[in-house]
């Protein structure tokens, strides 16, 4: 906001507060800033090797042509059981943490071909032959 905005929410929204000094302000926001808010709602953001396997995940999804839920209604449960039987519960403890829920799965497969698209456009910029690409067209007149 500019500062007068700031200045008129502040003896508007908290009048009790707008004869404060600089200082006061500075040091109630300061508790603020070194707690996270974000950990305290609940979330916590993936792991690099939980994020990198999801995405593996969600790439092999896509090369099947498997429909998105199937990562957490199939994979996700048989890996679990897997690691299991093979390793133990810590082990299975950190394959939950796994993201596989579709809209995960979806927005993987998205940033997936949103990169793809985006290194084709740098290559094809980058290349030192000037050349034209043509789409064809199909119009169907019909009188």
């Amino acid at each position: 906001m500019k500062p007068t905005k700031l200045k008129e929410h502040l003896a508007s929204v908290h009048p009790q507060h707008a004869s404060d000094s600089l200082e006061v302000l500075q040091i109630k926001k300061a508790p603020f800033e070194k707690s996270g808010t974000v950990p305290k709602l609940g979330f916590v953001p993936p792991q690099k090797p939980c994020l990198e396997a999801s995405y593996k995940v969600a790439y092999r999804i896509a090369r099947s042509k498997k429909p998105h839920t199937i990562g957490e209604s199939l994979i996700k449960p048989c890996a679990l059981e897997m690691v299991e039987l093979v390793c133990s519960l810590e082990q299975r403890k950190k394959i939950e943490s796994i993201p596989l829920s579709h809209d995960t799965i979806n927005s993987r497969i998205s940033d997936m071909s949103t990169n793809i698209l985006e290194q084709v456009i740098r290559e094809l910029d980058s290349t030192p032959f000037p050349f034209s690409m043509q789409l064809g067209v199909y119009v169907n007149w019909s009188w």
